[in-house]
């Protein structure tokens, strides 16, 4: 078997539609440089992993691939288009209802559960199957995931003055409680005797792996893969914020010596 290019148009277009949004919102590249390398990353692995070939295995052949792309539109790309936000496009998408939206689904305890519902729900064995074989449900759901990740990740990130990022602790604790709920559904698939996903039995094994044990490395993929992406996070926080009270440590012990 071997796998022919499909391009995804829809993804094509998804993709030109924020390059567009990006370069063209407004004409001060001091405002775009610093922001573009975080932009463009995010919109490099949401493209990759969404579009031939790897959707394709995904999609047809392996769930544990699936579990893959899973995992970088939740938590890999939306981190990484959220900082690449600059302040035109913010205030472009400013719009008050927006804002009066977000200030709701942003807020820690909505965002968490928001998140965690449709990742549990995303794994349901009805929703699989039928995203695995309908092209433009698969495409909903994953526009859907995408939307709640990004808003899962808003506590975190920030928006504007009016969506303000949580504390360095707040954040830490958040993160924490994040990553263990999904667990829960990972565990189920890890550690599974049967195949849950009937769109994945029978089909053509071109990887010469079992269903079963594609499935088992699927929930291993999103129960250490996902742990590993929010710890890192999580470090990531704790030292800016080590360095920040370090430093600010240094400045109250100089003007007290003084």
């Amino acid at each position: 078997m071997i796998l022919e290019w499909h391009p995804h148009f829809d993804v094509w277009a998804l993709i030109i539609s924020l390059v567009i949004f990006f370069e063209y919102t407004t004409d001060n590249n001091e405002l775009k440089k610093p922001k573009r390398k975080f932009w463009y990353s995010g919109l490099f692995i949401l493209w990759l992993f969404t579009d031939w070939p790897i959707h394709d295995i995904g999609e047809k052949y392996l769930f544990s691939v699936h579990s893959v792309e899973h995992l970088v539109l939740a938590l890999v790309s939306p981190p990484l288009l959220l900082l690449g936000l600059h302040s035109s496009q913010k205030k472009l998408i400013s719009i008050k209802p927006f804002i009066n939206l977000l200030k709701i689904t942003s807020k820690p305890v909505v965002a968490f559960f928001l998140f965690n519902f449709v990742m549990v729900g995303m794994h349901w064995s009805t929703v699989v199957n039928l995203m695995v074989t309908n092209n433009i449900f698969h495409f909903f759901v994953h526009s859907i995931m995408l939307l709640v990740s990004l808003n899962m990740w808003v506590p975190v990130i920030g928006f504007s003055d009016e969506v303000k990022r949580l504390s360095s602790a707040a954040s830490i604790g958040y993160l924490f409680l994040q990553s263990l709920l999904p667990t829960v559904p990972a565990s189920f698939l890890a550690f599974g005797t049967e195949p849950l996903y009937s769109a994945y039995v029978g089909i053509d094994n071109i990887f010469n792996i079992s269903t079963l044990n594609d499935q088992v490395l699927g929930g291993l993929i999103l129960k250490l893969g996902g742990g590993v992406i929010l710890w890192v996070s999580i470090l990531t926080i704790w030292m800016r914020w080590y360095k920040t009270e370090k430093t600010f440590d240094d400045v109250v012990r100089n003007v007290s010596s003084d």
